[in-house]
C-alpha cells in the first residue's frame, strides 16, 4: 500500500510544480495576452509575473545580426510595483509554432520602471496581479 502512494505522489508532483493557469488580461490589433496566475511571487516590494502575448499571425524580426527570429508567442517576466502602480519588462522570450524559445533576452537588470495605463492589458494585468496581494 505505501509503495502505492509513494508511485501516485512521484507521477503526481511534477505536475504541481508545472501548473500553470492563464487568464485572458486582453487584446490589441496583434495579440490576445494571458497573465499566469500560479507565477505570481512577490519578492520585497514588487511583485513577478509571467505574462504572455499570442500574436495573430506568426511575426519575424530581426534581434542579432542578420539571423531572423520567427514565432508566434511572447513570454515576458514582468515586474510590477503595486505600491507606485508601475511595471517593467526584465526578460522577454520569443517561442515558436511548437512551443520552443527561438530567442531570449535573457534577465535584463538595468529596465526603466513605465508608469502603467488608466485602460488596456498593461491596467488589467496591474488590477489582476496587485489585487491578489
Amino acid at each position: 500500500m505505501f509503495l502505492r502512494i509513494l508511485m501516485l505522489l512521484t507521477l503526481f508532483i511534477p505536475m504541481a510544480v508545472l501548473a500553470e493557469t492563464w487568464v485572458d488580461v486582453g487584446a490589441d490589433t496583434e495579440a490576445k495576452y494571458y497573465v499566469d496566475t500560479d507565477s505570481i511571487v512577490v519578492e520585497g516590494e514588487n511583485t513577478i509575473v509571467t505574462k504572455k502575448g499570442i500574436y495573430t499571425n506568426v511575426l519575424t524580426d530581426k534581434l542579432e545580426g542578420d539571423n531572423a527570429v520567427v514565432f508566434k508567442v511572447t513570454r515576458a517576466r514582468l515586474e510590477l510595483d503595486c505600491a507606485r502602480e508601475l511595471n517593467r519588462v526584465t526578460q522577454i522570450d520569443m517561442v515558436n509554432e511548437q512551443d520552443e524559445v527561438v530567442w531570449s533576452s535573457g534577465y535584463m537588470e538595468q529596465r526603466l520602471w513605465l508608469t502603467i495605463n488608466t485602460q488596456g492589458h498593461s491596467r488589467t494585468t496591474y488590477d489582476l496581479v496587485c489585487g491578489q496581494n
